[in-house]
């Protein structure tokens, strides 16, 4: 069992019972619906108490020579590519949106637009071209 995870569902307690309170005072909802609020929070908090006390009662990890060499011995990142790729992505991805936002037409919105596209009735040309 991880001990951050328990602090984590009491934080998550603790923050769905502030939640719960500014619905309340807000008039979001009534009085009706908070026992089922109440019992939720509750769970939350009492669950990170059970984990952390889950977490007691487990005996120590045996470490595994092999898995600590191989997780050394892992390939490094090459944070230069990485950095280039994610570049050049969001570009591509800026120059797509530009792209749509020019070519629609002036005043209408691109829903509309979509909308309003007919595609061909007739894909192929039966016509002669001289």
């Amino acid at each position: 069992m991880n001990v951050n995870l328990s602090q984590q569902m009491t934080l998550l307690g603790l923050a769905a019972m502030v939640f719960y309170a500014v619905m309340l005072a807000t008039g979001v909802v009534g009085m009706d619906v908070m026992p089922q609020f109440m019992v939720s929070a509750v769970i939350f908090l009492s669950s990170g108490r059970l984990m952390r006390m889950a977490a007691k009662k487990l005996p120590p990890k045996e470490i595994d020579e092999e898995k600590e060499k191989r997780k050394q011995e892992r390939p490094k990142t090459d944070w230069d590519w990485m950095s280039q790729f994610l570049n050049w992505a969001m570009a591509l991805i800026i120059l797509g949106a530009l792209a749509l936002w020019i070519m629609k037409p002036v005043g209408v919105s691109i829903i509309d637009a979509i909308k309003q596209y007919k595609p061909d009735s007739h894909p192929y040309y039966s016509d002669h071209i001289p």
